[in-house]
């Protein structure tokens, strides 16, 4: 673990790289959205990428992302 000492004249909220962490809000896939992704037969680094993507969208938009994925794939597999 990382621990950053700071002094008593400097604050950790003036670092560039806090502020944009915590200005995002993230959300956790549920298990629905896990399993979906897992049936989509895609690589590591596909799945990686798109579970980037899903954490920073509602609940309702995970579900259209995955919806309108699933459905795209369908298209390429016909």
């Amino acid at each position: 673990m990382l621990v950053v000492r700071i002094s008593d004249d400097e604050s950790f909220e003036k670092y560039d790289v806090v502020k944009r962490y915590f200005a995002r809000i993230f959300n956790v896939l549920s298990k629905e959205i896990r399993q979906e992704l897992l049936k989509l037969d895609l690589t590591e680094k596909e799945l990686k990428e798109i579970k980037e993507e899903l954490g920073f969208l509602s609940e309702d938009q995970q579900k259209r992302y995955i919806k309108e994925l699933i459905e795209n794939k369908k298209v390429l597999n016909d």
